[in-house]
């Protein structure tokens, strides 16, 4: 739970929905499948949990880094 605005995000979900990293990315698939243009068969949970910022290289992610999209 957020302790300013007391909303939970991810309740329930095994692997979380949002990703402090991916869900700011502008290669994000806009489908609910945790993928995108640097991994096409699926975002590392390292990246999508936050461990990893994705600004550096990453095993198998074709050349393709971490930008911001715009708002």
């Amino acid at each position: 739970m957020d302790a300013k605005s007391g909303i939970t995000i991810d309740k329930g979900h095994d692997i979380p929905i949002f990703s402090p990293v991916c869900s700011y990315c502008r290669h994000l698939s806009n489908k609910p499948d945790r993928k995108c243009k640097a991994f096409p068969d699926g975002i590392p949970m390292m990246i999508w949990l936050g461990r990893h910022k994705h600004n550096s290289p990453y095993p198998g992610d074709n050349g393709i880094r971490f930008e911001r999209r715009e708002q």
